[in-house]
């Protein structure tokens, strides 16, 4: 696929980027826990004040972003205040697993919403039965951490040290936490420093008409880049997942249906819930489901306009729909690969042509724990028999 905004659109484009870039930069320079998280995990994103992501760093977690977005404006119906900082960490709400904690703060000008930047950050630790919260024996999700749901840190700009409390006596590692939380509002700050003044330059009415064409356009290029595909129903399957607790495999089946551009992914087919820490929300399925069509296609513009020519089916009581209290720990890992391998297989079939899984794997591998965890050693365990050396 070519052309992934018109000519006029594309300094727009490059400027969003740019701030998201320097979000991430600002975040893993100085973020005082960096070498205890997974930094595939930090996603930095800019929004539309009708809460929808315009810009993202990490395609992986673009429908993690959306979904939190629309988490935290549902729990404070629908609005924000100038300086307001809203924390929240809950898999249920939008979220992955309890490690990874978004920020979310309102851009506005002269009191006009311009949108809101997201800053999604891995804590060190945030309570649970192990540190870092990778648990293969949690059997629910208070074995793996502090769930917050969505509160606010700063009320229009004062930081409300209850909530911040909350957090530090929580954490094996508050000292960490503490300096993380200055870094991660700091870089909000920033981006919302830097979006005005792209506003600027464009008035406030022009950069919502620029954005806003920004997601016409991409909406109208994934629809495109779809007509490529034929008509038609494919089924795939994932290799098998294990959670340390149950004999049994687990797998992520999925079928793929295409009419006219507009695709369906029905994971009806998938194992049950898991006992143990592998089962995934469906903002993390939507998102991992989403990765094989930008590594097709990756030219494509990642914002909320590749969202209406999809549709999903993700039936609660499986393993790609976790609710509560199962535990989601390792959900970002091996079960997000097995969703994106499905779809991979199913996106194989109808281009009748092999897709290379490298680029999926990289992003979906375990991360290399500076602790030690120790799994069962079965096929499929995600983690080997022996405490890691």
């Amino acid at each position: 696929m070519t052309g992934s905004a018109r000519p006029h659109q594309e300094p727009l484009q490059s400027s969003l980027a740019a701030i998201t870039a320097r979000m991430r930069s600002t975040i893993l320079r100085a973020l005082a826990s960096r070498a205890l998280i997974d930094r595939r995990h930090v996603s930095c994103a800019l929004a539309t004040a009708d809460a929808r992501i315009v810009q993202i760093d990490t395609p992986a977690r673009l429908g993690i972003s959306s979904a939190v977005l629309h988490s935290v404006l549902a729990a404070f119906n629908g609005k924000l205040s100038e300086g307001d900082i809203v924390v929240t960490n809950d898999p249920f709400s939008g979220g992955t697993h309890l490690q990874d904690v978004a920020w979310v703060r309102p851009i506005c000008a002269s009191g006009i919403l311009l949108g809101y930047s997201i800053a999604q950050v891995p804590l060190a630790d945030i309570g649970g039965n192990a540190l870092g919260g990778y648990d293969p024996r949690a059997l629910e999700i208070w074995a793996e951490g502090v769930r917050v749901t969505p509160v606010k840190c700063y009320r229009g700009g004062s930081l409300q040290r209850d909530a911040v409390m909350m957090l530090l006596l929580n954490s094996r590692l508050p000292q960490l936490i503490e300096k993380d939380l200055e870094i991660i509002v700091g870089a909000l700050i920033q981006s919302e420093r830097d979006v005005t003044a792209l506003a600027d330059r464009h008035t406030a009415t022009g950069y919502t008409h620029a954005v806003h064409e920004l997601l016409t356009a991409t909406e109208a290029h994934t629809r495109k880049a779809l007509q490529g595909l034929p008509d038609g129903t494919w089924h795939g399957e994932s290799a098998p997942i294990h959670s340390c607790l149950e004999e049994r495999e687990f797998r992520v089946v999925a079928r793929m249906t295409v009419t006219n551009g507009a695709v369906t992914l029905d994971f009806s087919g998938s194992a049950a819930t898991a006992k143990g820490f592998i089962n995934t929300t469906a903002s993390a399925t939507t998102a991992a489901a989403l990765v094989p069509f930008h590594g097709l296609w990756p030219t494509l513009s990642v914002n909320s306009g590749v969202f209406p020519p999809f549709s999903f089916v993700i039936p609660e009581r499986t393993l790609v729909n976790a609710t509560v209290p199962v535990s989601v720990g390792w959900s970002s890992y091996h079960p997000s690969l097995a969703i994106a391998q499905a779809v991979t297989h199913c996106l194989a079939q109808a281009q009748r042509t092999p897709i290379a899984m490298q680029h999926i794997m990289a992003l979906f591998s375990p991360p290399t724990l500076p602790f030690a965890v120790t799994g069962c050693g079965r096929l499929g365990c995600p983690f080997p028999s022996r405490p890691q050396q």
